[in-house]
């Protein structure tokens, strides 16, 4: 039974990219760059108050939680390299994108984040004919990253001695609460054609990220709000250049 089941799968899944090819733009993209978490926690009330509590218990003469956070040089944003893959998909040349991404953590790039857009975006072309191309996306992101929590509040440990002991040992569960999040996303780039059938790009893009999900979700209120820029190679999986209703190539 399953293995008529992925046989029929199998057989659909070519039927409709043979039908569908020329009529859907698949983009994929491998980016590198740098992100910044605006977390904004409030330490306090998350496990991080712990780790004030062990740290104080040596201080007998007295040790507060405003010297705790200033020897420890405790931030709520911090930057980190980003990079992973993405996948974008559009149907002629209607402005609604979908976009699904496998990218490192804006809190920790060991671990990855992995994300869903939809929204609405258009690719202009800049001057005639000379391969380059300005590109803007707005929309729903929804995301599940995985590196959000114990490496957050890591990270978000100044001091960089104290920050790397406190990465070999520091790890509780899901210290601030959900690890998924409803974002506002929006994103611009460039990019430039390498080839005459447009099918291989380079460029950059900027995005910015608002955190919309409920802050009582969140332990210390925290947020996966972050900005960033990477450069990128995008492969244009289905394309030809010659047909009239294709967009152009330039969106990541």
């Amino acid at each position: 039974m399953q293995t008529r089941l992925y046989t029929t799968l199998a057989l659909l899944f070519t039927l409709l990219t043979t039908v569908q090819a020329q009529k859907f733009r698949v983009d994929l993209n491998i980016n590198a760059g740098m992100s910044r978490l605006y977390h904004n926690t409030n330490f306090e009330t998350t496990k991080m108050n712990g780790l004030y509590k062990f740290v104080e218990i040596s201080h007998p003469e007295g040790y507060t939680w405003e010297q705790f956070a200033e020897t420890y040089q405790l931030r709520e944003k911090f930057e980190l390299p980003h990079f992973g893959i993405s996948a974008r998909f559009q149907y002629r040349d209607w402005p609604l994108i979908l976009e699904a991404q496998a990218m490192s953590s804006p809190s920790g790039y060991e671990k990855m984040a992995y994300g869903g857009i939809i929204g609405l975006g258009k690719d202009l072309p800049i001057g005639d004919n000379i391969g380059l191309y300005f590109s803007f996306l707005g929309g729903y992101k929804f995301v599940y990253d995985k590196g959000f929590g114990s490496s957050t509040l890591t990270n978000s440990i100044g001091h960089k001695t104290a920050r790397e002991y406190a990465s070999e040992w520091f790890d509780p569960e899901k210290p601030l609460g959900t690890q998924k999040g409803n974002l506002f996303t929006l994103r611009m780039s460039m990019a430039k054609s390498l080839d005459a059938a447009e099918s291989l790009m380079v460029g950059a893009e900027f995005y910015g990220e608002l955190d919309l999900t409920d802050k009582v979700a969140r332990a210390g209120a925290a947020r996966m709000t972050n900005a960033g820029a990477h450069v990128f190679i995008r492969f244009n999986l289905f394309h030809k250049k010659e047909d009239p209703f294709y967009p152009s190539p330039g969106g990541h």
